[in-house]
């Protein structure tokens, strides 16, 4: 029995090359979305790894979910084989499990996650780590055999950049010492030791400790070695684990990429000279090009340092090779970012661009990348959805984008060194999304990142029209304004520009307050006045914010002597880029308007008498009409029968969920079909060919301010759905100016047009009995002015 115990294990040891190389071709290839019941479980768990190493978080989420599901037995983890089963316990298989999902959701910066797992995998590595053979279980190995080791040193590393983040320096400091001691001589899994000092840079980087980061990195963190000096580590650093890279399995590769990486940014960050050399030789690496993850972040570093030395020829290339990498492997990065120094926020190297290409009165240049960082974020945030989106119900969409995934396939896989086929099948891929993109192209912009053309937006734009956009953080802003004349953009001023909304929008919203004037000319003086001069021949005015500005109504912002609602017809936009897509329905819906109002939620004090009121009222004035109120008022009729109304008026409630925008929802009543939320990940699903979608509802034009911030609200989703404009609001207002405005609205929308009627609406209000703008400013346009 022991010579079969042994032979079993050895035979289960024997698959790691295999096991490696299984994993390392389908986490490159994006191969993540299959039926693992018959792969073995250990090709399984190494592909979970490596596609945490690749940056792709929904292969993981997918990976990881198809192992607890089919190699999980009670708790216990099992490897099956021929000669006996493979038994790990209970404690082994938690720590394993959470470990992994707790590294992939500190990349993803989702801490709560963290907060989640990473107790249990500390928890369950103290507690019995065990493998067993067969169903008596036979004990094979126990902590004892060493095979502790390898499960602490990403438990501990994790607890240490977590600590030194979000926590105590202290604690963090205190998890370092305990993984240095961690010995790495398990003959399980005998590499560990390129990815223990991997964990331990990341350590001291998250507590910005650079100089001990170095000295583990370098190698010489032992007294002995330190008194080499420092002429061969500079010359060729991370010489002693290089020879490891080639000598086990992808895994390996990538940790030995890493640590020299993580060696790169602490150079720079203590400002060394040779900080320049380390990144251009980490560029030449064989293996970097395989995690695109480690070298965007590097490829970024890179630009900032050379930006920060003056020389912006050396950046400019670096800079925008990130943001091809970002652009061009949607599937491994789509959705990673954190607050880790090492692993950066994908959205500055846009900024960097920004600055730059403003800085050399390159406008045109600055308001592209500022675009496509918006387009990143909104691609981001829909790869995050459940279910791809649906494609237009057009020829041969469907082929183009098999073509497409199979390229995105291949060029994972090419080697790095064959730089002629990469750059031919990136032509190719290019070519396909061009293809794409001609044929479909506001469901090629949610997709993949496409770059504007900005000469087709200005040829949008009429005479006296204009349009503002914003780009920014809070450190740095910028405005840039576009007409059928050209392009122009400014840097104003960030400071305190958050907090700055934040007091305007409390004096907004409680019309007793005195300090309205204040708060307004203030935000005013900020945001328009240091380009006010270049706004003045305009009547009508696009505004497409960033960041806070989101939250901010324009039309109550204030000079001192005027709103801007008196100079200019104004409409927000999501983003430039959304101007070419607004396009007039060819074909007309058949019905004329449908209301709903005041659904029946279920509970009494969610009940929304004004807003019923208000629908029976415009119904008067639309006899045409069809009006759902309380239990008609569905989601089900909606979903059912949107599709067929030139008009949607929604008056219910609406709920924000800034932790999970997509998650944001109209709450209409419950049917058997439907939970009555109307979700915004929903709304991409719909199809509408409305003219006009008004939500008279609480905060309906809120979103979440993403990472490159296209806020995704109710309006993005019913653009994308089919509605060629949308009036939402930034706040709950009272019923009966919502009633006055809205009869005042419709009254006027058939000589006037939408944004014309939705201003004298608003003008009506402000210059009769409701002068605050808490009353009036509410209600913003999106899309189509007429």
């Amino acid at each position: 029995m022991a010579f079969l115990t042994l032979n079993t294990l050895l035979s289960a040891c024997s698959t790691g090359l295999s096991q490696a190389q299984w994993a390392y071709d389908n986490a490159t290839q994006g191969n993540y979305t299959l039926d693992y019941t018959s792969v073995p479980s250990g090709h399984v768990l190494k592909l979970c790894g490596d596609l945490i190493n690749v940056r792709n978080f929904r292969g993981f989420d997918h990976c990881i979910n198809q192992y607890e599901t089919h190699h999980i037995i009670n708790g216990e983890s099992v490897y099956r084989h021929a000669l006996g089963n493979i038994y790990w316990s209970q404690d082994y298989t938690a720590a394993v499990i959470n470990s992994m999902k707790a590294e992939a959701a500190l990349y993803r910066s989702n801490i709560e996650d963290v907060r989640r797992y990473l107790p249990e995998a500390q928890k369950a590595l103290d507690g019995n780590l065990v493998f067993y053979s067969g169903e008596k279980r036979s004990k094979l190995l126990d902590a004892d055999d060493n095979i502790r080791e390898p499960l602490a040193i990403p438990i501990l590393g994790m607890s240490a950049v977590y600590e030194g983040l979000y926590g105590s320096k202290i604690k963090a400091r205190d998890f370092i010492t305990q993984l240095s001691e961690t010995k790495t001589n398990s003959f399980i899994t005998p590499y560990v030791e390129t990815q223990k000092r991997s964990w331990i840079a990341k350590g001291y980087i998250a507590i910005e400790d650079y100089q001990s980061a170095l000295l583990i990195l370098s190698g010489r963190d032992s007294e002995a070695v330190e008194l080499l000096g420092t002429l061969f580590v500079n010359a060729n650093p991370l010489s002693h684990v290089f020879g490891l890279a080639k000598s086990i399995d992808r895994e390996n590769q990538f940790f030995t990429a890493e640590m020299q990486s993580l060696f790169c940014h602490a150079m720079a960050k203590l400002e060394r000279n040779e900080a320049a050399a380390c990144f251009e030789n980490l560029f030449a690496s064989e293996f970097i090009d395989v995690f695109g993850g480690l070298k965007f972040i590097a490829l970024q570093q890179y630009g900032q340092l050379q930006l920060r030395n003056g020389k912006h020829d050396a950046a400019l290339p670096a800079l925008t090779e990130a943001v091809e990498i970002l652009e061009t492997q949607r599937s491994s990065l789509s959705l990673d970012s954190t607050k880790l120094g090492f692993v950066s926020d994908k959205q500055e190297v846009y900024y960097d661009l920004v600055g730059m290409f403003v800085e050399q009165d390159q406008a045109e240049l600055a308001l592209e990348y500022a675009e496509r960082a918006k387009a990143r974020a909104l691609v981001d945030l829909l790869a995050s959805r459940n279910n791809e989106l649906p494609p237009p119900e057009k020829e041969g969409i469907n082929t183009t984008l098999s073509i497409i995934q199979q390229t995105e396939n291949a060029l994972a896989t090419i080697n790095p060194n064959d730089t002629t086929q990469r750059s031919v099948t990136r032509g190719l891929l290019r070519k396909y999304q061009e293809n794409l993109n001609k044929s479909a192209p506001e469901f090629t912009s949610l997709r993949v990142v496409t770059s504007p053309n900005i000469t087709q937006l200005q040829s949008t734009l009429k005479e006296d029209e204009a349009l503002l956009e914003y780009f920014g953080d809070g450190e740095h802003l910028w405005a840039f304004i576009l007409s059928n004349k050209g392009v122009s953009a400014a840097k104003l001023p960030a400071e305190r520009l958050a907090e700055i909304v934040a007091e305007f929008r409390q004096d907004l919203q409680n019309p007793e307050s005195p300090d309205i004037s204040n708060s307004s000319r203030k935000l005013y003086n900020s945001v328009i006045m240091p380009i006010k001069e270049q706004l003045q021949t305009f009547k009508r005015l696009t505004v497409v914010p960033h960041g806070p500005l989101h939250y901010v109504p324009f039309t109550a912002l204030n000079d001192g002597e005027d709103y801007m609602i008196d100079q200019f017809e104004l409409r927000v936009l999501p983003s430039a880029s959304v101007l070419e897509f607004l396009h007039k329905n060819q074909i007309a819906a058949a019905k004329p308007m449908l209301i709903l109002g005041n659904p029946d939620l279920g509970d009494p004090a969610m009940d929304l008498l004004g807003a019923q009121i208000e629908a029976v009222n415009i119904a008067k004035m639309q006899p045409s009409a069809d009006v759902l109120l309380r239990e008609l008022a569905s989601e089900t009729q909606l979903k059912s029968n949107a599709g067929q109304y030139r008009n949607l008026h929604i008056a219910s409630h609406g709920i924000f969920n800034a932790e999970e925008p997509m998650a944001s929802a109209l709450l209409l009543s419950k049917s058997e079909s439907d939970d009555g939320l109307l979700s915004v990940a929903e709304l991409f699903d719909l199809r509408l060919n409305a003219d006009l979608v008004t939500l008279s509802a609480c905060e309906t034009g809120l979103g979440d301010i993403t990472a490159g911030d296209d806020v995704i609200g109710f309006t993005r989703g019913f653009l994308y759905a089919g509605a060629e404009s949308i009036i939402s609001s930034l706040w709950k207002v009272s019923d009966a100016a919502t009633n006055t405005l809205m009869q005042t609205f419709y009254k006027a929308l058939p000589s006037q047009g939408k944004s014309k009627a939705l201003r004298n609406a608003q003008l009506a209000l402000k210059d009769g009995s409701y002068s605050h703008p808490y009353y009036w400013a509410a209600f913003q346009l999106t899309g189509q002015y007429d």
